[in-house]
């Protein structure tokens, strides 16, 4: 039976998990791999954050398939394809030891050392270090060991707390809450910087918390969407400028793989004739991600 499932950004938690030279930010949908960002579809980064939940445990096929695609049917290949993209990303196949573990039969598991942040309203909570069973017995590779963390085992599906609380490098020197603060942009200001394909604007709205994989509107739409309806509303747009565009919002979380009411993702409107066609490099791009 399919869990119910709440994918929206604002039911995201707001946690921070590291683990062998990779960052995950939750709230922002963002996968960073050796202090690069990395472009990465949604359902892979999905099933990473549900290996994270249980690090160090198997995550079985049929519990993967009930939280990433919830009361839809799914071809098989699905989930195997969301496991390959997701090493794709890590860089999992440069490795000695790969951070995804396939457990024939079973499922997968995530099989390094995990560390997690959490951000309440006030204060950033302290670091937790998760163990794999399998890294109790020796120490973690030192890409990926933190230094002077609270350590926890993974036991008997629990968590033992080893140690309390700790100082946190990543706290925030003046947070705010967000029910004092109003945003520092407005949908208006977004569609004028897209219009404009005004990328320097795009980046600043991204760091004032637009998340770009927010729908547009009630029919689905996105923020890629608009990037993509340059081809119909602007012939002689800048090429070179729309692919920048559109590589900045999929490097800040805007999703190719959802689908709007209609049925269409950012591949299959691209590359319709109406809009920018097979042969336009922001297509082109589209379909090797």
């Amino acid at each position: 039976m399919a869990t119910s499932r709440l994918n929206g950004p604002e039911f995201r938690s707001r946690r921070r998990w590291s683990f062998a030279g990779c960052v995950f930010d939750e709230a922002n949908w963002a996968l960073v791999v050796h202090g690069r960002r990395v472009p990465i579809e949604a359902k892979p980064l999905e099933m990473l954050r549900e290996l994270l939940l249980r690090a160090g445990n198997v995550v079985s096929k049929d519990e993967l398939l009930d939280r990433i695609w919830p009361d839809v049917t799914v071809v098989e290949a699905s989930l195997p394809t969301a496991a390959r993209k997701l090493r794709v990303a890590l860089g999992d196949h440069r490795r000695k030891r790969s951070i995804i573990e396939t457990v024939s039969g079973i499922g997968y598991r995530l099989a390094v050392p995990v560390e997690v942040e959490e951000l309440s309203r006030s204060a950033l909570k302290p670091k937790l270090k998760l163990v794999g069973r399998d890294d109790v017995a020796g120490p973690a590779p030192a890409d990926a060991r933190p230094a002077r963390l609270p350590r926890l085992l993974f036991v008997g599906g629990g968590l033992a707390v080893a140690a309390a609380a700790v100082s946190i490098a990543f706290a925030p020197s003046q947070p705010v809450s967000a029910s004092r603060a109003a945003p520092a942009y407005t949908q208006r200001d977004v569609a004028i910087a897209i219009r404009e394909l005004d990328i320097d604007r795009v980046k600043q709205l991204i760091a004032a918390g637009w998340n770009p994989a927010t729908p547009w509107d009630k029919e689905g739409n996105d923020a890629l969407g608009m990037v993509l309806n340059h081809c119909e509303w602007d012939i002689g747009h800048d090429r070179r400028k729309m692919v920048l565009m559109a590589r900045t919002l999929i490097e800040a979380g805007a999703p190719i793989d959802r689908r709007n009411i209609w049925g269409d993702t950012a591949y299959s409107i691209s590359k319709a004739p109406r809009y920018c066609g097979p042969d336009h490099p922001v297509t082109q791009m589209l379909e090797a991600m």
